[in-house]
């Protein structure tokens, strides 16, 4: 180090030396810290080396003195590390040999698991194979008992049961026989099985056709005979249908040859026995237009004809038979004995619950007998009932088409028509919720016939108005309403009341022109008649019996009928006033529509005012009297007059408050000029007037 920095000053500028030791310096020396700080400081480097040396061997003496004090505890660490290599080498060889005694087990286990999934497989095979076969077995093999039976027992329950298992092992047969043709068992069954089959097809239909035969009787209960013993063992018929459709046909058509001939008996003698319970409403005569009491007889005299004829255009209590809740129909037994007369809508009603009720059990019965559960599933399975349900119903349909035709032929009564017409829709609404549609033919049928008629009835009625109306000749009229206005108010209540829940636009239309014809009709009378006064009486009273009525019977003038009519009893009320006053008051109402024509006010003669004036206080107590006895003999009705009498007495004072209007203006115009007589007051004719209101 000292023949390093020879002739080097170390005593100069601190900064400068540092700067030349870090030029002399090697780049690794550059990072030393201690050597950098040692030049940098100028420490003699000599003495610096020495003290160093000192520190070092102190520091080497320390070491070894505590290396001599703890050479004992290192030995024994020694030892024991010595141990422990001997015992770790000894679990290795352990472990070793472990790994091979695992690695053999593990070997063992993969081959037991193979094994073990192969004899699962086994297991799983011979399971499915087990169940096949016991399936195959199952569906082919028949109990001997059961083939016994089939052949030899008695058709009965137990019968049922055992032809319900040959009838699973023939379907089961017909399904698999292609997939295990190949068995051996299924070649030996499928003879044995046609033969059984054909056996129980034989002893089955043989079963259902003297079944059958028993219904021939006509005091069998077919419906009774049906619930207890075809129903029970309809699976029967199934049987055949599916197994021998020969044998099934076979029994269908006998049941409907039998069954058609048996319903055909008992409504037939229904039908006789109803038609002699029936009571004529209505014959030719009984039109709205009909006015003599009396009908030409056989040698051209006449004779006063003696007839009920209230139920004619009254309905009355026949609309009950809409409302009842008795869903039975007429016994002829007790109806036989009472000797009970009826309208022909009780008795068509009667037959049709019959046809209909019979119609439901029946269908029931055919698509529950004759319709196999598979086909009950399809569209076919309803075309099969409704072909056997139509071949024996057909006959008994007929009947009921002519006996309506023959009601239908001969009678006049609108009433019992659109009551049969009402009593066909209530039906086809309770087959709809019967779900039972083989009717729907008969009801489109019955209502053809139907409406046509009741047309054509209330056709003949609007005839008979219009010959009423085609009289020319001028005759005294009778204040009172014909008996054609009466006749037409209950016809019309009658049958406003059948349609207020169907509304059908047949009957609205019918009526409306009959309204309008009874219109025409009244007119025409009023016209022919030379004393105004009494038509207007006549029209007020016919027009007020229409609406008491349709009023009576619960109508408002809600109803088209009912504002009709009230529209032209307003305007004819009002036309009879201005009548009446022009009867009593006819001076007054004259001067007051020629004054008030009068441009000037002072034009109107004073004499006339003054004449006027002392006609009207002289007559008006007297003249109001006599219009309030003419009402009261003109109009019975209560009501109707006091609505009467009160419009003319309206129309009066409004007369008379404008002829005081006149008067006033008049004299006062002109000054110094004075009435020679003062108008009564319209007060007090006021007052007077107010004494008459409660006369009626």
């Amino acid at each position: 180090m000292d023949i390093l920095f020879e002739g080097f000053d170390t005593t100069d500028d601190p900064e400068d030396s540092a700067g030349l030791v870090e030029q002399l310096l090697l780049p690794d020396e550059q990072n030393d810290n201690l050597v950098k700080h040692v030049l940098t400081k100028g420490v003699d480097l000599q003495e610096y080396s020495q003290q160093i040396e000192q520190e070092l061997e102190a520091l080497e003496d320390e070491q070894l003195s505590s290396y001599e004090e703890h050479e004992g505890a290192l030995l024994e660490l020694d030892s024991e590390i010595r141990s422990c290599d001997e015992v770790l080498g000894h679990m290795e060889k352990l472990l070793a040999s472990f790994k091979t005694s695992l690695g053999s087990i593990n070997n063992d286990i993969q081959a037991l698991q193979s094994d073990s999934q192969s004899m699962s497989q086994r297991l799983r095979n011979r399971v499915v194979a087990e169940k096949q076969l016991n399936k195959i077995i199952q569906g082919v093999v028949i109990e001997p008992e059961a083939v016994q039976i089939i052949c030899e027992g008695d058709v009965n329950e137990k019968y049922l049961e055992c032809l319900i298992e040959v009838n699973k092992k023939i379907a089961y047969l017909r399904v698999h026989s292609k997939q295990h043709r190949k068995l051996k068992v299924f070649q030996q069954v499928q003879p044995e099985l046609d033969r059984l089959r054909l056996k129980a097809s034989s002893r089955v239909r043989q079963f259902l056709l003297d079944k059958i035969n028993d219904l021939r009787s006509l005091s069998t209960n077919a419906h009774v005979l049906q619930s207890s013993v075809f129903l029970k063992y309809r699976f029967f018929n199934h049987f055949l249908i599916e197994r021998h459709p020969e044998a099934a046909v076979e029994v269908r058509d006998t049941y409907i040859h039998i069954m058609r001939h048996y319903y055909l008996d008992h409504f037939e003698t229904y039908q006789r026995g109803l038609t002699k319970l029936e009571r004529t409403v209505a014959d030719r005569a009984d039109v709205i237009g009909m006015e003599e009491s009396s009908k030409l007889s056989l040698f051209g005299t006449t004779k006063s004809v003696a007839r009920d004829r209230t139920n004619v255009f009254n309905l009355g209590s026949r609309a009950d038979i809409l409302n009842t809740d008795d869903p039975r129909a007429i016994v002829l037994s007790i109806a036989s004995e009472t000797n009970d007369k009826r309208p022909f809508e009780e008795l068509f009603r009667s037959y049709n619950l019959a046809l209909v009720d019979n119609a439901t059990a029946e269908y029931e019965f055919i698509m529950q007998f004759f319709v196999s559960p598979k086909a009950r599933q399809k569209i076919t399975g309803s075309d099969m009932a409704r072909m056997v349900f139509g071949h024996i119903f057909e006959p008994s349909i007929r009947i009921g088409e002519l006996f309506l035709k023959s009601y239908l032929e001969t009678t006049y009564d609108a009433l019992g028509v659109l009551l049969c017409i009402r009593i066909m829709a209530q039906l086809a609404s309770e087959l709809q919720r019967r779900q039972v549609p083989a009717l729907d033919s008969y009801i489109n049928s019955m209502n053809m016939l139907l409406w046509p008629r009741f047309q054509a009835i209330l056709d003949g009625h609007i005839e008979s108005v219009k010959r009423l109306s085609s009289s020319r000749t001028k005759a005294k009229i009778d204040t009172q309403p014909p008996s054609t206005v009466r006749r037409y108010a209950e016809l019309a209540t009658s049958l406003l009341r059948l349609n207020a829940s169907y509304n059908t636009h047949v009957v609205a239309l019918s009526l409306a022109r009959l309204r309008a014809e009874v219109q025409a009709f009244l007119t025409h009378k009023a016209d022919s008649s030379a004393d105004q006064h009494a038509a207007l009486v006549f029209l007020i009273n016919s027009y007020d019996l229409l609406l008491t009525v349709l009023y009576e019977n619960g109508f408002t003038e809600r109803e088209e009928e009912v504002g009709s009519w009230k529209q032209v009893l307003n305007t004819t009320v009002l036309e009879f006033a201005e009548s009446e006053l022009e009867r009593y008051f006819g001076y007054l109402k004259q001067f007051v529509v020629d004054a008030e024509q009068q441009s000037d006010i002072g034009q109107i003669s004073s004499e006339d005012l003054n004449r006027v004036t002392g006609t009207f206080n002289a007559e008006w107590r007297a003249q109001i009297s006599a219009i309030n006895s003419s009402i009261i003999q003109s109009f019975s009705n209560f009501r109707t007059g006091t609505e009467i009498l009160h419009a003319v007495l309206g129309q009066l004072i409004i007369y008379y408050t404008r002829f005081h209007s006149l008067f006033d203006k008049r004299f006062a115009r002109r000054s110094g000029t004075s009435a020679v007589c003062q108008p009564v007051g319209v007060q007090n004719v006021m007052v007077e007037i107010k004494k008459y209101r409660n006369n009626f």
